[in-house]
């Protein structure tokens, strides 16, 4: 709680500095979030759904609460400059499972879900475009796909000699400075360097953009340069949309391998009164074992260095299914707590999997979801099955307030044999989820 009351005492003196020569302008959004999960069959060494078993024995189930509260100020000191920041007080907390029954605060950030300073940047609108200068958000681009929860320490640019409905983004990030590290400068040689270019195109009908980055990690003696070359198409025409997006990595992997991995989604839908449909598939290249000098895992080539390092595979926030692709169960993607329970999303098989999904808007207070999906390795480990296997969910939203929203969702896999390991010597259990959640926004 002293940690908290000094980070909001330090934000207040840098307010009280500012005001001396401008007056300062405060404002403050936020959200608490409150969930509770049950999952039929739950890992006894790691956290999340666990789909083998051993012969004769019953995985047991899991059930718990948690809640996240952030709020985001924003300190305007004029009509040029503000300051930014996300404050976590609580982050995935889970009920009863805090330091001595109390949320403190933690030496090494992102080591801990409770108290801590999420980003936290400078906005300058400068006369050449706008500046930006701090932890920034770093995860999104895009459509959800592939996108994760994330942050880097960023110098970012918009030209403003650009024209609309044109916009250029140039930055440099930093991944892990060797410098200064255990008291002593070991040299910027071993440091891990981000830098990026992206063009964008912005009207009522067609939101696009493409983006090249060059990551450069030098933190050990191989070395590699990941280079990532993306795109993406949002467009809606009357009653019907479309979204896509597409990533290709390549670059050195090590000295001798090279990246070189795919992935993709598309979206088509349309809106019918009170009903949305919509056709989704989604592709992450495997690794061929056979090709000893090319490292073609997509999920591999997603671990970007950004914390948390562990958020590869189709990313934390692409949720289009509650199981294969939610947030606490680590199938296509590591969980929240950056545990892998399936064994897919940091592996080098891969997905192909397709969704179908419907949502009816009852009233301006209660909606419905219902979807199904099917998902299969794209190059499965050697003497493995490729099913992943089919997934059934429906869910609920009733909004009690304005700004206060209650949500309810079930989901069932009907587990494919992938699962059953090498040969088929592992026994497969069907899973189900339930969850139901509280969310209040200001």
């Amino acid at each position: 709680m002293k940690k908290v009351l000094g980070t909001m005492a330090a934000l207040g003196l840098v307010a009280g500095v500012a005001s001396t020569a401008s007056a300062v302008e405060w404002k403050m959004t936020g959200k608490y979030l409150v969930e509770g999960y049950y999952m039929s069959d739950a890992g006894t060494t790691t956290l999340g759904v666990d789909l083998t078993e051993t012969a004769a024995a019953s995985n047991t189930s899991d059930a718990w609460y948690q809640h996240t509260f952030e709020v985001s100020p924003t300190m305007k000191v004029n009509d040029k400059i503000s300051m930014m920041a996300t404050i976590r007080l609580v982050d995935n907390t889970v009920w009863g499972a805090q330091t001595d029954g109390d949320t403190e605060s933690a030496d090494v950030m992102d080591t801990a879900n409770d108290f801590y300073l999420h980003t936290m940047y400078m906005k300058y609108m400068s006369p050449i475009g706008e500046v930006r200068i701090g932890r920034h958000p770093a995860g999104g681009y895009g459509t959800t796909f592939a996108d994760t929860d994330s942050r880097q320490d960023r110098i970012m640019w918009w030209p403003s000699f650009v024209p609309k409905p044109w916009s250029v983004l140039l930055f440099t990030g930093k991944n892990f400075d060797n410098d200064l590290q255990t008291g002593s400068d070991v040299g910027s040689d071993q440091n891990f360097d981000h830098y990026e270019a992206r063009l964008n195109y912005k009207d009522d009908a067609l939101d696009a953009g493409i983006r090249y980055s060059l990551s450069n990690d030098n933190r050990n003696t191989t070395g590699s340069e990941k280079e990532l070359y993306a795109g993406y198409a949002k467009y809606k025409m009357n009653n019907y949309f479309a979204n896509a997006e597409v990533a290709y990595f390549g670059g050195d992997s090590s000295t001798t391998v090279d990246w070189d991995a795919l992935g993709y989604m598309l979206e088509v839908g349309g809106k019918f009164n009170n009903l949305t449909v919509s056709a989704m598939y989604f592709f992450a290249e495997g690794d061929d074992e056979g090709s000893a000098n090319d490292n073609e895992g997509f999920f591999n080539a997603t671990a970007s260095g950004i914390a948390p390092v562990t958020a590869t595979g189709t990313g934390h926030e692409f949720t289009p299914l509650y199981v294969l692709t939610g947030r606490t169960t680590g199938l296509l993607n590591p969980d929240q707590t950056g545990v892998l329970n399936g064994g897919i999303g940091q592996t080098d098989d891969g997905v192909k999997a397709f969704v179908l999904a419907a949502d009816y808007k009852v009233s301006d207070r209660l909606g419905l979801h219902a979807a199904i999906g099917y998902a299969e390795a794209d190059e499965e480990t050697a003497t493995y099955d490729d099913e992943y296997g089919w997934e059934y969910n429906i869910g609920a939203a009733y909004k009690l307030l304005d700004n206060l929203t209650y949500e309810a969702h079930f989901g069932y896999l009907d587990t494919g044999d992938y699962f059953k390991g090498a040969a088929g010597a592992n026994q497969t259990e069907n899973v189900y989820l339930l969850s139901h959640s509280l969310t209040m926004t200001f």
